[in-house]
């Protein structure tokens, strides 16, 4: 048996092994995905999971190079939802012979898929979704070994959605607040030009928080810039609700910072001289519609010290004033760049809690950068970026509490 083929199969027992370690079948689903599109170097990847009631594929997790969380494709449509249908297995080597062939959800970034391979998720007569792995022609073609042992991680994921269940209500074709489209941003170096994001696709949509990981240098805080109006992109197209936010002067750009966003940093960034609430009431007179400094307060649980200035509070209290003087301006996204980096572990949940809860009461879509990735687990989406490219997006059906985080 050749190396690859011995690698699939230890995955397989890998696999075997995790379904007696967790009950968390969307762990279990990720976890698959994530060692076929290893095993197989996909381009991209897909967990698509069905809605029997509106007969259509959600993509629960997905690995390429676009955001597709917004997209859901009829049954019998295309070769995922096809596989679904059927129930059968679906492997083309070559897309360019198959006749009428519709292509991947990934071609509005220019993605030009070759090989698909569709995997149903299937117990007895049942079928809940299917695996999609997609690869351009620089890749080897799938060969039948692979298709079984494929299909045998698949049907295991199956049994652990067959004793558990799942649930998974997706808003087909919903609006995005906002959307990137092939987002790239360069900056000068004294070795010529440096390409820090290289073609981002994302849809970021309202009352959600996200977190975005990566290596230092991948880029996650030049993105986060970029949507928050701190920075101009290189080429590409930034819409915020539609409109065109691409190429805005300055003043456009400040309006836009002021209204629509607001900031969490590492460093608190509070005025020293200033009470909590006069640092809230500062910011909001900014503003033409702002909250209350003291609803803000109340918000994050610091009410009791609106009075106190900055060098009365402790790290952790600072923060969560900054968190109240972003929401204070009433932003439709906040922008959280490694919010808890110098804050420690008990600390770090207050703040996390208080940030989880500004979404659940739809105040407001926040998006947290950190290198920490227990932090994940709170979000509704987790994006990961590997040298300026998405590498993959996974929903979290499931967000735990920020008490429930350990590290």
């Amino acid at each position: 048996m050749v190396k690859k083929e011995k690698a699939l199969l230890n995955a397989t027992f890998e696999i075997m092994e995790e379904l007696l370690q967790t009950d968390d079948v969307y762990e279990i689903l990720s976890r698959c995905l994530d060692i076929m599109a290893h095993i197989l170097k996909s381009d991209a990847a897909v967990v698509w999971i069905a809605n029997h009631k509106k007969d259509r594929l959600y993509p629960l997790f997905h690995i390429g190079p676009s955001d597709i969380a917004g997209i859901s494709v009829p049954a019998g449509s295309n070769t995922e939802g096809k596989c679904f249908l059927t129930g059968e297995s679906i492997v083309i080597n070559d897309t360019s012979s198959i006749k009428g062939f519709e292509g991947t959800v990934f071609d509005r970034s220019n993605f030009l898929a070759e090989r698909v391979m569709c995997l149903p998720i299937k117990i007895s007569n049942k079928t809940f979704g299917c695996f999609q792995i997609i690869n351009t022609s620089a890749k080897p073609e799938f060969s039948d070994d692979e298709r079984i042992l494929c299909e045998r991680m698949a049907a295991i994921a199956a049994m652990s959605i067959d004793e558990s269940g799942i649930e998974l209500e997706c808003e087909a074709n919903k609006k995005p607040l906002i959307s990137l489209k092939d987002v790239t941003k360069e900056f000068p170096s004294a070795e010529g030009t440096v390409q820090v994001l290289k073609g981002i696709n994302l849809d970021i949509y309202s009352n959600e928080l996200i977190v975005i990981l990566g290596e230092s240098g991948c880029g996650k805080s030049t993105l986060l810039n970029i949507i928050g109006g701190m920075d101009q992109l290189t080429s590409g197209v930034m819409l915020f609700e539609e409109n065109d936010y691409s190429h805005l002067n300055e003043k456009m750009l400040t309006n836009y910072r002021r209204n629509e966003v607001g900031f969490i940093f590492q460093s608190y960034n509070l005025m020293p001289n200033l009470t909590a609430k006069e640092n809230l009431e500062f910011i909001a007179e900014l503003v033409p519609s702002p909250m209350s400094a003291n609803e803000a307060l109340e918000k994050v649980g610091m009410l009791e010290r609106a009075t106190y200035f900055p060098s009365q509070l402790s790290g952790g209290q600072q923060q969560r004033i900054a968190i109240a003087r972003a929401l204070v301006k009433r932003p439709r996204v906040i922008l959280a760049d490694e919010p808890t980096a110098a804050l420690d572990f008990e600390t770090s949940l207050d703040v996390l809690e208080a940030i989880q809860e500004i979404v659940q009461k739809k105040s407001a879509t926040v998006i947290i950068v950190t290198h920490n990735a227990e932090i994940a687990k709170i979000s509704d989406r987790v994006i990961r970026l590997r040298s300026g490219r998405i590498a993959s997006i996974k929903t979290n059906p499931n967000p735990k509490s920020a008490r429930q985080l350990v590290w």
